[in-house]
């Protein structure tokens, strides 16, 4: 199968290939020689420029300005712990294998980014997010992973959270290496209106797209302890590995998203950094459960545990 023909040919669980660097790179306009792998965000920043930044400055502006409510650093710097706590015990979850009847080790992890959302919705922060930042366009992907890439702070941001330098560096080529995935998810706006549609579905009850995507990472993970349990049979080894990373995926996504609102809370963020940090989060909960559907979900006859044999 040639590279790119399945879609997990452009997705780096944990570490970067040759291939993943230079599908990355070649994205952004560079084009990359030798061997590869194993590539730092540094590396990446030696190779990648950065433009000018002032359209994003502009938009963290009008979205801290179109806040409704006042936003709680000390709530979110004591969720923003719990969470690297639940990253932490990733580990124990990989030992467990498929979860118990009625264990609730996944829908543990997710209780302080549940949190963190209440309170940004409270506030008006996915309201305004929406309606100050644009949909994952190309430009945009491309623009604010430029700018990702050359935030000083980012690696230990991810440190902090319990991300090693190999898996920084596959989260941030992850974002532009599955860039379709990112286009599906569209804007409310966007979305045509109930009277002009006849599907049934109401689009004006559609969640706005930083708070749709977080949340449904949210409810993916929750749902994982009762889901892996039901198909116990069919699930294998490698899904546990994989699903694990992309759960680990979007704690780490949610984590980002929590600081950058912490950080504003604090007054502690570059207006620039704001618009970058809330898009690059949101694209990184996006991918992972759009990966998390391919690599646990979706159980195929090809990836499912052998059948074993049953004697009458």
């Amino acid at each position: 199968m040639a590279y790119g023909t399945d879609p997990r040919d452009r997705y780096s669980y944990g570490e970067v290939s040759d291939s993943d660097r230079r599908e990355f790179l070649k994205a952004l306009g560079v084009i990359a020689g030798g061997s590869v792998a194993g590539a730092t965000l540094n590396d990446l920043r030696q190779n990648v420029s950065t433009e000018t930044t002032s359209g994003l400055a502009e938009m963290g502006t009008a979205l801290q300005d179109g806040l409704t409510g006042t936003l709680d650093a000390a709530l979110l710097s004591e969720q923003l712990a719990a969470l690297t706590e639940s990253v932490e015990s990733l580990p124990e979850l990989e030992a467990m294998g498929v979860p118990d009847a009625g264990a609730e080790a996944y829908q543990s992890l997710t209780t302080p980014a549940w949190e963190i959302n209440d309170h940004l919705a409270e506030v008006g922060f996915f309201a305004s997010a929406e309606e100050t930042l644009p949909a994952f366009s190309p430009d945009h992907i491309e623009t604010t992973t430029r700018q990702l890439l050359h935030m000083e702070g980012l690696p230990a941001t991810l440190s902090e959270v319990g991300f090693a330098e190999r898996e920084q560096t596959a989260l941030v080529v992850n974002i532009v290496n599955a860039r379709e995935q990112l286009s599906w998810w569209m804007a409310t706006p966007d979305y045509p209106p109930a009277d002009a549609v006849d599907d049934g579905v109401v689009y004006e009850y559609v969640a706005p797209l930083h708070q749709r995507a977080a949340e449904g990472a949210l409810l993916w993970i929750d749902g994982l302890d009762h889901y892996l349990w039901q198909r116990e049979p069919l699930v294998t080894g490698e899904m546990i590995d994989r699903g694990l990373w992309d759960v680990k995926s979007m704690l780490g996504g949610y984590y980002l998203l929590g600081s950058a609102a912490r950080d504003l809370a604090a007054e502690d963020i570059a207006d620039d950094h704001l618009t970058t940090l809330t898009t690059a989060s949101t694209a990184l909960m996006i991918i992972s459960q759009e990966f998390l559907i391919t690599d646990v979900i979706r159980i195929t006859d090809d990836k499912r545990a052998p059948r074993s044999s049953v004697s009458n």
